[in-house]
């Protein structure tokens, strides 16, 4: 799964609505303090509101315990009155996800309603989340709640002030996942002896499905509709729109109970009637994650009304699951990495926030994975790499005395694997039981043009600094890997180089990167222009413009705006830059 944008409303220095889009490689511009970070704290701000229900933190977990102080100093212009409203959009991917349909069957089997599997059939996700303040419990809440499947809205929830019981306000039962698939045939069946049913009943159906519904004047002219031989009668607002919008609100349905959304002012369909159902949620109108929804509905048959329950659960749980899943995946390693000294000792369990000082990146190299080491030697040894004048050695224990490096610029990249078996030959000749599971390996930092081994604080603080994003780089593979500053403390020749560390190596995860490196993007250019033009030097993937979005903040009187800097495949900007970067060389050089 892949976040594809991020909306933030009222959010720190985001007043007005604003959207990133992101990419496989999404990189982040602008001047200082104008909120670049704020794009990476709201993605796990988010992340701690789905997992511990905390709308009013004063800290966030996996940014190192980051002090964010609570909702008031979160809210643009620390105003009370105001919600943040978060937006966020994600592709499945081809993933089926969260699902909690494990008696949908029985809808088909027992009660002739089969519906479309949410679980397999869903592509494209929305969530829309609104904080709010509620004055009478002092604390922060999800006052609403939405959701967009296939870029369709389907369901709104609600909460008031008080968070006692929030209510599906709202469900589009003409989305076509909720349509039945013998709906036309409900329709007709239902409809056909009454006599006030309106003509915009079939056209949203049909319209839904994809199908061109002719007006009246195109029938009088002799065009066919989809069912030539039905004569649609007109609608009255007493009418059901589908064999499910009948089961959930028959007997419930009076003038009084419907409810006022904006979900359903949205899709401008009176049809649409819903009476409102509670569920059981947390911190307002989110539903607590992770487990079957629990509503209000009593339906005649309790099975019918499991099924639904379930059914509702796909519609509201599962899309904030696939989210909280693909959140924890996620790291973000902060601007400030921790340079390692004498004193350190490896964490066998590294955490999620241990990334935003970098430590965690350290503690995965200590697990000694021979597949891990083998990949970073060469990002950060290989003259077609970083070239960092470093490498990585091992040591076996109680075999080799001394380190041996992973490989070195006259040999190049040595099969660590094909050493081992030597070794282990060579051990069974002696009558030595060697087992290589068993066996400890320890690790160190090779200086390539000195041959010796060294610690993490014997090299420069450039290489501690970007180290962590090397190894998060090599061992995330899904979610997102955002970084601040990667470039702090390099050399502008690896500040280059990391351009083709983002867009080369080899992993599903997603790269957010808050920068202010010009040398970066240049590399990303260069490599686009040389895929179309078909020059990618040899093992290099292709970069096209599509693998990178690039994302302008600027400051202005209403807040940050975004501006999206696009490419085209000649690796030429086809957005001007706003006056700050790449201008300033041409202005000192003439």
């Amino acid at each position: 799964m892949r976040i594809t944008k991020l909306s933030l409303t009222n959010f720190r220095s985001f007043k007005q609505t604003q959207t990133i889009e992101f990419a496989p490689v999404t990189l982040l511009f602008g001047p200082n303090s104008v909120g670049k970070s704020t794009v990476l704290m709201a993605l796990f701000y988010l992340q701690q509101i789905l997992a511990k229900g905390q709308c009013d933190p004063q800290r966030l977990t996996a940014l190192g315990d980051k002090f964010v102080g609570g909702f008031e100093n979160m809210v643009n212009g620390r105003d009370l009155n105001s919600s943040i409203i978060f937006r966020i959009e994600y592709d499945k991917l081809g993933k089926i996800g969260s699902s909690y349909a494990s008696l949908t069957d029985l809808l088909t089997d027992q009660f002739d309603i089969e519906v479309a599997n949410l679980a397999t059939d869903t592509e494209r996700v929305a969530i829309e989340l609104h904080i709010s303040w509620s004055k009478s419990e002092n604390t922060a809440y999800i006052s609403q709640y939405n959701v967009w499947l296939n870029d369709i809205a389907i369901a709104e929830v609600n909460s008031d002030a008080g968070m006692k019981q929030p209510l599906i306000t709202a469900l589009n039962y003409l989305h076509p996942l909720l349509l039945p698939v013998n709906h036309d045939e409900w329709l007709k069946e239902s409809f056909d002896n009454q006599a006030d049913i309106h003509h915009s009943l079939a056209d949203r159906a049909f319209e839904l499905k994809g199908i061109y519904m002719p007006t009246d004047r195109e029938i009088q002219q002799g065009a066919e509709t989809p069912e030539d031989d039905w004569d649609w009668p007109d609608f009255t607002d007493n009418c059901f729109v589908s064999e499910l919008h009948e089961v959930i609100n028959e007997g419930r349905m009076t003038a009084d109970d419907f409810s006022s959304s904006d979900l359903l002012s949205s899709i401008n369909d009176e049809t649409l009637k819903h009476v409102p159902v509670s569920i059981k949620g947390q911190s307002g109108a989110l539903p607590a994650l992770g487990k079957a929804l629990s509503t209000s509905l009593s339906l005649d048959d309790d099975i019918f009304n499991e099924v639904v329950n379930e059914l509702l659960s796909d519609v509201l749980i599962a899309p904030l699951d696939n989210l909280l899943a693909l959140l924890n995946d996620s790291l973000c390693i902060g601007p400030l990495r921790e340079i390692l000294d004498a004193t350190y000792q490896p964490n066998p369990y590294p955490q999620q926030h241990d990334w935003y000082s970098g430590i965690a990146a350290w503690d995965a190299l200590a697990k000694v994975d021979i597949k891990l080491l083998q990949g970073v030697h060469h990002w950060i040894a290989n003259d077609t790499a970083l070239n960092l004048g470093y490498g990585l050695a091992i040591k076996v224990e109680k075999h080799y005395a001394e380190f041996k490096p992973l490989g070195n610029r006259q040999m190049g990249f040595e099969n660590v694997e094909r050493q081992l078996r030597n070794l282990i030959a060579h051990e069974r000749q002696d009558g030595v039981n060697f087992d290589a599971k068993s066996t400890q390996f320890s690790y160190s930092i090779w200086d390539i043009n000195n041959n010796i081994d060294v610690t993490p604080a014997d090299v420069g603080v450039g290489i501690s600094q970007l180290m962590p994003l090397v190894v998060a780089a090599l061992s995330s593979k899904k979610g997102i890997i955002a970084i601040e500053q990667p470039e702090l403390h390099v050399h502008p020749r690896v500040q280059v180089a990391i351009g083709d560390l983002l867009t080369q190596v080899d992993t599903n995860a997603n790269f957010l990167i808050e920068t202010h490196s010009e040398h970066l993007i240049l590399r990303m250019l260069k490599r686009i222009r040389q895929t179309a033009d078909s020059e990618l030097p040899t093992d290099f993937k292709g970069v096209k413009p599509s693998d990178i979005s690039i994302v302008y903040l600027e400051p202005s009187s209403e807040g940050v705006t975004i501006r999206h800097i696009k490419i085209d495949e000649d690796g030429e900007f086809t957005t001007r830059w706003p006056q700050g970067f790449f201008s300033e060389r041409r202005s000192e050089l003439f």
